[in-house]
């Protein structure tokens, strides 16, 4: 036989191929087959989970043979599907679980074992590791994949070693970070004085908007709704489209979140506001509520430039009807566009046309799931229209009976007001949903918390508290380092006191969202975020014993992320689980990963603090200011070896819960692909010491700051912009807000400036 020579020069992306792929996407290689001085290029197609077609070639007098794809291997036992199971959560498609009951038979050892495959529980059985992968879609049959992992022990034994190694090197006598925090000590203590000076109190207005309308007839009609009873109908417990289980009070904070932008308006708070929509839709309708200040949808819908908001009547030709959509055309133009060819109308449209429907679902009621059918296997609740018309006739009777006896309750009560008739009109409505929804009813202290968390607004009110108070202590202590007979000591224990009660209520509002929830409070955007807030004060706490410039770093840091959190393209409704992170990994993995961005982001501030230092340097105060960059980068690099060890730690329970999940450990996900990208990015930060030609204080100040960028796009780049299987905060893509570049911009202006202060003022200022 002759030699062959083989090369694959080139792969095709994805391309579709025909009937024999089954419609399948799936890669092309080409080939370069030598056999002698005769050479043809062929093209195979493969896909996987697909088995490979043999293409079959003549070269020379050889009939060469290639199949790229995936090939068939004949296990030495079998398993037969008993059942498969798929549980939704209550009343929704959105699956909560899936498991596979099989029976595995190995007829060499007379074996039949039953087995439970479900997500994050495998079979494991002579090296063959079975993962509940994914369902047919008629819910019938099961797709298990497979891997045979010979090293998994010593794989885990090795993630535990370097596990156990990472967290003790803060711990050793000679290592690093104990010659950094002795440094940190000696540079605090040179410029530490005993005086102290008082903290100003800090004042926090809150401002109340006010509405200019007149008390019109349909404005009278719309603050008519009683407050005390309409607290009372926010008890009423709804199911929302994803199955969970939540008081109307919720709801209506959604509702009129999502419209309005506000909690409450007219005076009139969101469980009066959805009352009132649902009880006297005809006087909302005329109520500008609806939030839209793009000018070219108020010139469609024929509003005044510039006015914000809109009444729901305005959005149609003809009102009492609601025919003649104004923005129907607009709607199904930017609907049938790519989410990447919208331009900004079009997604204003979008979001205008969703408000607008929102508003008329619950005008319509269609919103207001409080009724469960009796002995609904799905658990699945009605709005009123519904119920009457899919329940049974005498269960549709005794509804009517119930609903109609609030209506009419309801208006009595607006005319004459007196509420009780009303009251015990909504208590029967309570006790038909606890009675025959009680197998998904949540429990009364559950629903108290859940009440008290959404009008509590911890972290709404936290971030002003977290960077005024950080703010303060900045500006003194940069007093205090330019004069140095200006002290502290005082406003250092002062702040620190009130982080620390910040702190708790911090704690308290996560520990309260868990509860609430029923799973760990960082399984999307919002909660990820303000988990991240908390791990940052956890890190200033750690570092800012001496140091007042980091305690402020520590809070400023906290305040913004809490401020980002609640920017309008952030969600904080609480959701139900994807099925995967139904899982104690999740508590392990994503608790220590995003622990890691606190550290990372507060070695980022004070990078970004030193550089001031830098620029406000001069022959005066050169010695004073020294000491403190010196001092702030110290804690920066121990800030970041903490944040380094957790996010690396952090990807080795990923992988084992990867591993654990679906049979590998990695697979190139972005999320994956970024999280190493910045850990490789950190270790050269942290390592940057070692090339003495290139590393000062200035510059490692400036690879600090610039680093963070890398942590910002694994966390929102991927979760917003990427698609992926890490994707879970993923929302609705949003543009890239406009104080990104503008934040960058002033950092890029304040690195310049630290350089030109360093290296060229205080060099020729040092010459003269």
């Amino acid at each position: 036989m002759r030699d062959f020579k083989l090369n694959a020069t080139k792969k095709l992306a994805s391309a579709t191929v025909g009937s024999g792929m089954n419609n399948r996407e799936s890669d092309a290689l080409i080939f370069d087959i030598t056999n002698g001085s005769v050479t043809e290029r062929v093209t195979v197609f493969g896909a996987a989970g697909v088995l490979g077609r043999a293409v079959i070639r003549d070269i020379g007098k050889t009939k060469v043979a290639i199949t790229y794809g995936a090939r068939i291997i004949e296990l030495p036992f079998a398993l037969h599907l008993k059942d498969f199971q798929l549980e939704r959560y209550p009343g929704s498609m959105s699956p909560a679980s899936y498991a596979s009951e099989v029976v595995l038979i190995d007829k060499r050892h007379m074996v039949e074992r039953p087995f439970r495959i479900y997500m994050n529980n495998i079979l494991n059985y002579e090296g063959f590791r079975f993962f509940q992968s994914s369902y047919d879609q008629d819910e019938q049959g099961t797709v298990l994949s497979v891997n045979k992992d010979p090293g998994t022990l010593i794989t885990y034994i090795g993630y535990t070693m370097l596990t156990i190694g990472m967290f003790l090197s803060p711990f050793l006598l000679k290592g690093r970070y104990r010659k950094l925090n002795a440094k940190a000590l000696k540079a605090a203590r040179e410029h530490q004085n005993l005086a102290a000076a008082l903290m100003a109190a800090v004042l926090f207005l809150v401002a109340v908007p006010s509405e200019a309308d007149e008390l019109s007839p349909v404005v009278k009609e719309v603050l008519s709704f009683d407050k005390k009873h309409a607290d009372a109908f926010g008890r009423l417990i709804v199911q929302d489209t994803a199955g969970r289980m939540k008081p109307m009070d919720t709801l209506a904070l959604e509702v009129v979140n999502k419209i309005y932008r506000s909690d409450s308006m007219m005076g009139l708070d969101a469980n009066q506001i959805l009352l009132g929509m649902m009880m006297a839709p005809k006087a909302w309708r005329e109520i500008t509520m609806i939030q839209t200040s793009h000018k070219e949808i108020n010139k469609i819908i024929a509003i005044k430039k510039g006015v914000k908001t809109a009444s729901f009547s305005q959005f149609f030709e003809f009102p009492d009807t609601l025919e003649g959509y104004k923005l129907a055309e607009y709607v199904d133009e930017a609907t049938r566009k790519s989410p990447g060819k919208r331009n900004k109308f079009d997604k204003a449209v979008l979001k205008v046309d969703e408000r607008v429907n929102i508003a008329y679902m619950a005008y319509s009621g269609a919103l207001m799931k409080i009724w469960p059918r009796p002995n609904d296997k799905t658990h699945k609740w009605f709005a009123t229209i519904d119920a009457l018309k899919s329940f049974e006739t005498v269960d549709s009777e005794g509804i009517r009976a119930i609903a109609m006896n609030y209506f009419t309750a309801v208006d009595e009560a607006r005319q004459s007001g007196d509420w009780s008739m009303a009251d015990d009109a909504l208590g029967n409505i309570a006790k038909y949903q606890h009675f025959y929804g009680v197998a998904v009813y949540p429990d009364a202290m559950k629903v108290d918390l859940e009440i008290w968390y959404n009008h509590a607004q911890l972290f709404e009110r936290l971030w002003p508290l977290y960077f005024l108070v950080g703010f303060v202590l900045l500006i003194l202590s940069f007093v205090k380092i330019i004069k140095p007979c200006f002290q502290i000591g005082w406003a250092s224990k002062s702040a620190l006191l009130l982080l620390v009660l910040f702190f708790v209520a911090h704690t308290a509002g996560l520990a309260v969202r868990w509860y609430i929830s029923g799973h760990a409070p960082w399984s999307n955007g919002y909660e990820s975020m303000i988990y991240i807030a908390w791990a940052t004060v956890f890190a200033g706490f750690i570092f800012a014993k001496n140091s007042p410039i980091t305690l402020a770093s520590t809070s400023i840091l906290t305040g913004l992320i809490l401020f980002v959190a609640h920017l309008n393209w952030m969600d904080p409704q609480i959701t139900t689980l994807a099925p995967v992170l139904n899982s104690y990994w999740l508590s392990i993995h994503v608790s220590i990963i995003t622990a890691s961005y606190g550290f990372l982001g507060l070695g980022a501030l004070l990078g970004f603090i030193t550089l001031i230092l830098f620029i406000v340097k001069n022959t005066a105060n050169s010695h004073k200011i020294s000491l403190s960059i010196k001092e702030l980068n110290a804690i920066n690099e121990m800030s970041l070896m903490i944040g380094l060890i957790l996010l690396t730690v952090g990807n080795f329970m990923g992988g084992v819960w990867a591993n654990e999940s679906w049979g590998r450990y990695w697979g190139w996900d972005p999320k994956e692909t970024w999280a190493l990208v910045t850990i490789l990015v950190y270790a050269v930060v942290i390592h940057l010491r070692f090339i003495k030609s290139l590393y000062s204080d200035y510059i490692y100040s400036v690879v600090s700051l610039l680093a963070f960028t890398s942590v910002i796009m694994t966390y929102f780049g991927v979760n917003y912009y990427l698609a992926g299987m890490h994707s879970y905060a993923k929302g609705d893509p949003v543009p890239i807000p406009d104080f990104v570049p503008v934040t960058y911009g002033i950092i890029f202006a304040f690195v310049i400036a630290a350089y030109i202060k360093e290296y060229v003022v205080n060099k020729n200022e040092t010459k003269a």
